[in-house]
């Protein structure tokens, strides 16, 4: 199997004809790369942590849903309490869906420190009955039920699925700014086989987050890295910027880069480093260590130094440089 971007023919030129003749021509001195094609238990559990992706903003689109509704209505829930679907918001509208009116038995219901509010509760819930509404409340908290079911026979899927996995899950656990759930997310995305691969430049690139390259005429132009795959870049993103007020080496790096070009583009930066040290581990299989990374290479120290001479100057201190032995 073969990537139709890169057997591609010119516009307006396409027959089955010519595309067997096209294919075979690239094929004889073998310019067709096969495409990597993920083994059936990947493929599986891709499949699953993109349906659980999905799942969080149906989910939370249907809890809006239920603010919305409330706010439509005569009670004023939320202007006392900060979550409606919680534990003692959720007990107070099920019973008013159920058909209690009565505002001081609605509002004795609350649990935890909500108790030290059920004056304001009495007050927030006395109103007219509009029973359209209730209907409306009943549907949006049986669809906020019925995503979160969902939501939980995915993840015990996903145990089972990520049970010989276990050691790998551990040890990219111990990159920085990376958990369980981005750990299942990445390995469901770029597999565990690193030699396919060949480098980490070309997973970086394959990812998305390699540096563009536009030369033209002896100069270098700007350029932007591939789209790469969505689901992919969603948690590494996140993960690059999870790392931006770690005392770690990717932190330090985040920062550094954020003061001088910004943070989207210093999450971009992160992000590669990411990758690189992900195909690191997984080729190498050892755990993070942050000592390996935060060595700073003799270009960096040359900056390092002559941005604390500056500093220093800037100071009205002279300083002489010795070279220690």
């Amino acid at each position: 199997m073969a990537n139709s971007h890169a057997v591609r023919q010119r516009p307006g030129h396409k027959t089955d004809q010519r595309a067997a003749t096209w294919s075979a021509e690239l094929l004889a001195p073998g310019l067709i790369k096969p495409r990597c094609v993920p083994p059936p238990e990947m493929r599986a559990l891709r499949d699953l942590t993109r349906t659980r992706v999905s799942l969080v903003p149906r989910r939370t689109q249907a809890q809006n849903r239920v603010y919305k509704i409330v706010a439509d209505t005569t009670i004023t829930l939320a202007s006392v309490v900060s979550e409606v679907c919680g534990t003692s918001a959720r007990r107070l509208l099920e019973a008013w869906v159920a058909g209690e009116r009565d505002a001081a038995k609605l509002s004795a219901m609350a649990l935890g420190s909500w108790r030290r509010q059920i004056p304001q509760l009495a007050v927030a819930l006395a109103g007219p009955c509009t029973a359209h509404h209730a209907k409306l409340i009943a549907g949006a908290l049986e669809l906020v039920d019925v995503r979160g079911r969902q939501s939980v026979a995915m993840d015990q899927q996903l145990h089972e699925l990520l049970g010989p996995m276990a050691p790998h899950l551990e040890q990219l656990d111990s990159l920085p700014g990376v958990n369980e759930i981005t750990v299942r997310d990445i390995l469901a995305e770029m597999g565990l086989d690193m030699t396919r691969c060949g480098s980490a430049s070309w997973l970086s690139a394959w990812a998305g987050w390699s540096p563009g390259h536009h030369e033209s005429a002896g100069k270098r132009r700007q350029g932007r890295p591939r789209q790469g795959k969505r689901y992919l870049r969603r948690v590494l993103v996140q993960c690059a910027w999870a790392t931006r007020k770690t005392s770690t080496f990717l932190g330090r790096t985040f920062r550094r880069l954020e003061a001088r070009l910004g943070g989207k583009k210093a999450a971009v930066a992160v992000t590669h480093k990411i990758v690189v040290i992900i195909s690191h581990l997984l080729l190498e299989r050892p755990f993070y260590e942050e000592e390996r990374y935060e060595r700073l290479v003799p270009r960096q120290e040359e900056r390092e130094r002559k941005r604390a001479l500056k500093a220093l100057e800037r100071l009205g201190s002279a300083v002489t440089l010795e070279k220690v032995a």
